[in-house]
């Protein structure tokens, strides 16, 4: 697991209420969206062989002087780039995204931005589920939003330990509606 900085404790506990308890905090591991890359993966490895097969058909002589070949490589160069791009972007955009349980809800915060980003009360949660793939060690979602007709699903992304995380996130709602059939 990545290492919390002092700045990020510090965030963390002027932002919970006293009479919270933090029961689990985590951050993401850092790997990139794995179909994105694979596709740009494979059109930058298609384009690679396209222009491999024009040089070695030998319809050209001298690479400079050939309209196609020169537009391959435009293409590749714009593909490195672009994937550079994302790859950066996305590093950097969640370095700074850390997770936090507490007794009375479920936070997410931005240290870049040092404020907590979402934060859902045990309440208000109406979906709880475990997302597994091959490339993640799991995805905790606990909300949903509809945003331009595309569904985004808010939750604590590929974290380690995700059914240990989920058991304390179960508990913690047996135990409130447990304390609420008492009252009623």
């Amino acid at each position: 697991m990545r290492k919390f900085q002092k700045a990020e404790i510090d965030l963390l506990y002027e932002s919970i209420e006293p009479n919270e308890e933090v029961l689990w905090r985590g951050k993401p591991r850092l790997i990139p969206n794995i179909s994105f890359l694979s596709t740009v993966g494979l059109a930058l490895i298609s384009l690679i062989i396209l222009l491999v097969f024009r040089l070695i058909s030998g319809k050209t002589t001298n690479i400079i002087d050939d309209w196609f070949s020169i537009t391959l490589i435009i293409i590749i160069i714009v593909f490195v780039l672009y994937f550079a791009l994302y790859t950066h972007r996305y590093y950097r955009k969640m370095s700074d995204i850390f997770y936090c349980i507490t007794s009375n809800r479920l936070l997410i915060f931005n240290s870049r931005k040092k404020r907590i980003i979402y934060s859902k009360l045990y309440p208000m949660i109406k979906i709880l589920r475990l997302k597994r793939s091959i490339f993640d060690n799991g995805t905790i979602v606990f909300d949903i939003e509809f945003d331009d007709e595309r569904l985004i699903e808010i939750g604590f992304n590929n974290i380690e330990n995700a059914e240990e995380v989920l058991d304390i996130i179960n508990h913690q709602l047996h135990h409130l509606r447990r304390n609420n059939n008492k009252i009623s």
